[in-house]
């Protein structure tokens, strides 16, 4: 979705074909978002193991190296950078804004402010305003050749997390659907914001307050099992047998499954009636291998947990979290 900001037109369903085929870097498209979700899993990685670290030059720098790998330089068409990891020494436009970012020559003195700004100590309820503005300053610095709006979008994920918006597994925030609702306006509240007065800082802040609310909420529903059910699973399994993604009887007991947590041998005897103990353990065996169930995350042995995320759903849990409105933009649009 961060890359979509920038002009990447992946389709949704080139991701999904690229996940169920295990291929995430066959084009620069897709290299350019698995360098995305790398850079997310890499922040998730160190805030694990230090909650409140420090983001210095090194952590945005390696967050840059992350972000641009492997992508050929803007030369020839690309979304690399020639210096990765490394901070601007020269100067630099930006296309389609009169905005001129400043001098390479200052780019260090200014990120040794910035870099002060976002880990000086501060009231937990003036945080979020200090993220929208971190991101806004971030983004005017322009501190690498290339790839700037990525890592300033990664960076925002990684202050709302050492700021405590995280939970134990899991991704709860979407780092960037905040700016993704809308990209023009995204990009009106950037330019709105450059002009650095107290009103345009406002706007931008009450802009991305506003979407990290909405994407709040949009989690709210789904961790509701009075929601996530009928709006989200179920119908994602008959969507799944109208297209012949699996069978009625998959969908029965994943179905049970979901509904209780998790399931066991007993749960497939419900569906296969009349199935001896040898059939039955067949059949799980085979569910498990296609990917549509898990053995449940804990030492508890022989119980399972129905696997949306596998090849085998993925497909239709997409269908249905766009035509619920999760996805922060439509599955017919031209690009990711």
């Amino acid at each position: 979705r961060s890359a979509r900001i920038e002009g990447n037109r992946t389709t949704i369903d080139e991701l999904v074909e690229a996940a169920v085929n295990g291929v995430s870097d066959s084009t620069e498209g897709l290299r350019e978002i698995s360098n995305l979700e790398d850079a997310m899993s890499w922040i998730e990685s160190v805030f694990a193991e230090e909650s409140h670290r420090r983001i210095d030059h090194s952590f945005l720098q390696e967050l840059h190296r992350l972000t641009v790998k492997n992508l050929r330089p803007p030369e020839v068409g690309g979304e690399g950078d020639p210096s990765p990891g490394r901070y601007r020494s020269g100067n630099v436009a930006i296309t389609g804004t009169s905005f001129v970012p400043p001098p390479g020559l200052d780019v260090q003195e200014l990120m040794d402010r910035f870099i002060s700004f976002i880990n000086e100590p501060i009231d937990v309820r003036r945080s979020l305003m200090r993220i929208a503005i971190a991101h806004h300053r971030c983004a005017a610095i322009h501190p690498f050749r290339n790839g700037n709006g990525r890592v300033v979008r990664l960076l925002t994920y990684a202050m709302l997390i050492r700021d405590g918006y995280r939970i134990d597994q899991g991704r709860i925030i979407n780092p960037t659907a905040v700016f993704c609702h809308s990209r023009a306006d995204y990009m009106d509240g950037l330019s709105d914001a450059d002009d650095g007065t107290e009103a345009s800082n406002l706007r931008w802040c009450a802009f991305v307050l506003s979407g990290l609310r909405r994407e709040l909420e949009k989690v709210g529903t789904l961790l509701d099992a009075n929601i996530l059910g009928p709006r989200i699973l179920q119908p994602t399994l008959r969507f799944a047998v109208q297209s012949g993604q699996i069978t009625d009887e998959m969908a029965q007991v994943l179905s049970r499954i979901a509904k209780n947590d998790d399931g066991d041998a007993s749960t497939y005897r419900s569906v296969y009636p009349g199935k001896s103990a040898a059939s039955i353990s067949h059949i799980i065996a085979d569910h498990k291998q296609i990917g549509i169930i898990a053995a449940y995350p804990t030492i508890r042995s022989r119980r399972y947990v129905a696997r949306f995320s596998g090849p085998a759903l993925l497909t239709a849990l997409i269908h249905t979290m766009d035509a619920e409105g999760y996805l922060p933009f439509r599955r017919d649009d031209r690009g990711a």
